[in-house]
């Protein structure tokens, strides 16, 4: 029983048990009001009653002596009192307002019992007692002498009056409680209802969120909780709801975003492994058909094979590389020379494409910093090649190197067209291109800025991309923490210093 009614009481909605739990209080706090307002009135009633006949009685012992018991009588029977005179044989007779030895109808024998038991004396107080006719009754008692013999006189007040005067409060009383707690209850619901409405739009939002379809590319999460108000309670769990609903859609955005580029990514993996992939399956099957008999034919198909070779060993490579910085792989750290560093790639840059204009601004003092030294050329060769790729006959590249002694600052700029306006916020993502059948042609994958940004992230470093504000062409800017203090290099021409733009270009 008790279990079922556990069970039932926290299956009730909070506002109900709220609502409950606050009339039983206010139940419990005016049933012991009510109860001793009824106590103390009771009492009161009682009290009264016992005054009335102490008084009668004072006055009685104060005349016995002269035999003068009128204006006692008086007092008692104008104040509602029966007076009955028990003589010396037990006999009962009532009195009003007549002197004693005037004897009406005789009292019954039960009635005669009971008065002559009321006790007498000065320190005797009012007693309760029960007659036929008057029920419940409060009694006291004086021992008398008369002509006929000692006699007692008990004065017998009624308790009717007083016991319908507490029925009528008693109901009075219970019909206030009752309504004081359906008003109260009415105003408690109410008022739960209002106070608790903020956590029933948190409840709402919470129910439509669950009935989202987030397992669906739909990663929008159109529920908050409306205006929370932060200095309560509950409005701080709605601001708490909506904090979290703001983190879990921008994970969902993360996560869906995170897919759309692993799918693209490997579309695009795939994409640049069949071009050379068809060409090695290609001249190998020219090979099969018998144009090895031909010496020149052959070495022309073993180039192409070994060439498209290459290339597929050099993409997988780069994404072996990616892979391998992405899973926070531990890459080597020695004191790696930016100077010399920056020299070496810019030579290989201009034997690799002696049609541009290749130069390097620079201290003559070294740059060092901590790092893996091949993943640090392989980041500069990245920048050199792509500006060899991607700007026309002639055009000027230069790397620029310089430190103000905390950061090591490499630039490499160009004043070839720049980068599209529309590939510029994603040009560090992978496979980026701006002009894909032109990146295919010179050998691009478009992993070239994507292996820059892992391995200055690698290296606690920062990139920024852009286009000259001064002119046209583009720049990009690597920077690294130093090695130690080392005194600052300044080098041989002021280098360029590209303001940083708005919003870096991240992956």
């Amino acid at each position: 029983m008790i279990t079922r009614i556990s069970h039932a009481w926290t299956g009730m909605p909070l506002r109900r048990r709220l609502v409950l739990g606050l009339l039983a209080v206010m139940a419990v706090t005016l049933a012991l009001v009510g109860t001793a307002i009824f106590l103390s009135l009771r009492s009161y009633k009682f009290a009264q009653v016992d005054s009335g006949l102490s008084r009668g009685k004072v006055q009685l012992e104060s005349d016995r002596d002269n035999g003068s018991y009128r204006q006692a009588l008086q007092k008692w029977t104008t104040g509602g009192a029966q007076v009955y005179i028990v003589d010396a044989n037990g006999a009962a007779f009532p009195v009003t307002n007549n002197l004693p030895g005037q004897r009406p109808v005789q009292a019954s024998e039960r009635d005669a019992a009971v008065l002559a038991g009321v006790p007498t004396g000065r320190t005797a107080d009012p007693v309760t007692i029960s007659l036929s006719d008057l029920g419940a009754s409060r009694a006291v008692a004086v021992s008398a002498q008369t002509d006929d013999g000692p006699v007692t006189v008990v004065a017998v007040a009624p308790l009717s009056g007083v016991a319908a005067d507490n029925d009528r409060l008693l109901a009075v009383t219970a019909i206030l409680m009752a309504g004081a707690l359906i008003i109260a209850g009415l105003a408690a619901a109410w008022f739960v209802r209002r106070s608790l409405r903020p956590l029933q739009d948190v409840a709402e939002t919470a129910s439509a969120v669950a009935a989202l379809p987030l397992d669906s590319g739909d990663v929008a999460i159109p529920a908050r909780v409306p205006d929370p108000v932060a200095t309560t309670e509950v409005g701080q769990v709605g601001l708490a709801v909506n904090k979290m609903l703001d983190h879990v859609e921008s994970s969902l955005q993360t996560r869906a975003d995170t897919e759309d580029r692993l799918r693209q990514f490997v579309s695009d993996a795939g994409h640049e492994l069949r071009t050379p992939l068809a060409a090695v399956r290609g001249y190998a099957e020219l090979m099969r058909r018998g144009v090895a008999t031909d010496p020149e034919a052959a070495r022309h198909a073993a180039e192409r094979i070994e060439s498209a070779g290459a290339r597929m060993g050099m993409l997988v490579e780069d994404l072996l590389m990616l892979a391998s910085l992405d899973e926070g792989r531990p890459i080597a750290h020695e004191r790696v020379d930016l100077r010399r560093l920056v020299d070496e790639a810019v030579a290989e840059a201009a034997t690799a494409g002696p049609d541009h204009q290749w130069s390097v601004r620079a201290g003559s003092e070294p740059v060092l910093v901590v790092g893996d030294p091949l993943r640090l050329h392989q980041a500069v060769a990245n920048l050199l090649a792509n500006a060899r790729a991607h700007t026309p006959t002639g055009t000027e590249v230069t790397t620029y190197l310089g430190t103000d002694g905390r950061t090591a600052v490499i630039d490499v700029v160009d004043d070839g067209p720049g980068f599209p306006a529309d590939l510029l916020p994603r040009v560090t993502e992978r496979f980026a291109r701006g002009d894909a059948s032109r990146s295919r042609a010179t050998g691009g994958s478009g992993l070239g800025l994507a292996i820059v940004k892992a391995v200055v992230d690698a290296h606690d470093g920062t990139l920024q991309v852009g286009n000259r504000p001064d002119g046209p062409g583009a720049y990009v800017r690597m920077q690294f923490p130093v090695a130690a203090p080392d005194v600052t290099v300044a080098p041989d021409d002021a280098a360029f210093a590209p303001p940083a733009p708005a919003a870096p270009a991240a992956p």
